[in-house]
């Protein structure tokens, strides 16, 4: 099978987790044999210079209001797809990009197939300026309601809009039908996965609980000042004298980030907190083995966090927030501690007692990492999406629309 991902973010370029994920799809489908090759964006972290096959980074990336050359960028898929012949156009993170990259894909006659791991997805929208000619009672009113319907007359049409959908967990699969997005009938619930392999347990004990660690974003919504704040808490508390807090990630919040690393030394802990910065995929796995405890504090509607999947086949235990899709993999005092988003004085408490009770502890990090090794690895993903693709392609035809 020939597949086309087209993504906004590729590594080595890349900020978080869905960019990741994509390269790690793409290379698990490539050891099954079949041919891909990848569209993103030109962004770049550096000019250090690639060595890479089946890469494409031409796309436009922004940040700002939309101001891509629609014509440009439809451009360069067509080309894209002209040279490869694709069975399918698989679309990931399309924010930042053109959005009218997947029309162009359809009318190309390509096979837009979307796997969705951010709430992005529902501005993804293309025509808003011609919602006009929907407004009155004349003829061509009447047959732009008719053909695009109460949606399009609001915010545009949605790209995926009764197109096929891999859903990263069932919240996000909710919040299309609760904007009313008609999804296909082959769509599914493809959850995250990893490959256990790359995160082994560290040869020492954990216990006592001595090393916490955020990993990820330093971007507002991911809520690392509620848990800065919450260790400030716990760091004050008799038996905790020990314990210290490591942050790894980095983000494109300037501005956030350097309040973050000031925090530590505004409420008195500045000796007992790291920033370690942005570390490469590959020493993720080292830097699990140094710690005990996973905080997980999002205050945002989480999709399906990879993060978390990572630091449980690595025996640690989360503690973290049950927004979004997150509520699909932590199951309180079962595979983690939980507490409400943005509430300090209750992440410390989660954490307090998890750092207080051995038994819970461990059998939080044991619970988590069977999770993990039974329903989410990269092998067990990537078999769902290779069965929907090929699904697709056995349909053959044309899918102008």
């Amino acid at each position: 099978m020939k597949i086309l991902f087209v993504t906004n973010l590729y590594p080595p370029h890349h900020v978080g987790g869905y960019e990741l994920g994509c390269r790690d799809v793409v290379e698990n489908l490539r050891s099954r044999g079949h041919a891909v090759r990848v569209l993103t964006s030109a962004f770049r972290h550096d000019d250090r210079p690639l060595v890479e096959t089946g890469v494409e980074r031409s796309l436009q990336f922004t940040t700002a209001s939309p101001s891509h050359d629609k014509r440009a960028e439809c451009g360069k898929l067509a080309r894209a797809v002209e040279n490869f012949s694709p069975d399918v156009v698989y679309f990931w993170n399309q924010a930042g990009l053109c959005q009218w990259l997947p029309v162009a894909a359809r009318w190309r006659g390509c096979r837009p197939v979307f796997f969705l791991s951010d709430t992005n997805f529902v501005s993804w929208r293309v025509g808003a300026v011609l919602a006009r000619f929907a407004r009155g009672g004349g003829m061509v009113s009447k047959f732009v309601r008719a053909i695009f319907g109460k949606t399009f007359l609001v915010r545009g049409w949605p790209v995926m809009q009764n197109q096929p959908c891999h859903f990263a967990s069932e919240f996000l699969w909710s919040l299309a039908k609760k904007s009313d997005i008609r999804i296909a009938k082959k769509s599914s619930v493809v959850h995250w996965g990893i490959e256990p392999a790359q995160f082994t347990i560290a040869p020492r004990a954990r216990w006592p609980v001595r090393r916490l660690l955020y990993a990820g974003q330093m971007i507002p919504q991911k809520g690392v000042h509620t848990a800065i704040a919450a260790f400030a808490v716990l760091a004050q508390e008799p038996g905790l004298e020990t314990l210290t807090f490591t942050l790894a990630g980095g983000g494109m919040d300037a501005d956030y980030e350097k309040k973050l690393r000031a925090l530590p030394a505004e409420l008195g802990v500045a000796g007992r907190v790291q920033f370690l910065g942005r570390v490469p995929r590959a020493d993720l796995a080292r830097v699990y083995a140094e710690h005990d405890v996973l905080v997980f504090p999002s205050e945002w509607d989480e999709p399906f966090a990879i993060t978390p999947l990572e630091a449980m086949a690595s025996g640690l235990a989360v503690v973290g927030t049950v927004t979004g899709g997150s509520g699909e993999l932590f199951r309180d005092r079962e595979t983690a501690m939980t507490f409400c988003a943005g509430d300090v004085a209750d992440c410390a408490r989660a954490v307090r007692e998890i750092c207080a009770d051995r038994d819970l502890f461990e059998a939080i990090r044991h619970n988590a990492q069977r999770e993990v090794r039974e329903k989410h690895t990269l092998d067990a993903m990537v078999d769902k999406i290779e069965a929907g693709l090929q699904s697709l392609k056995a349909e053959g035809g044309n899918y102008r629309s």
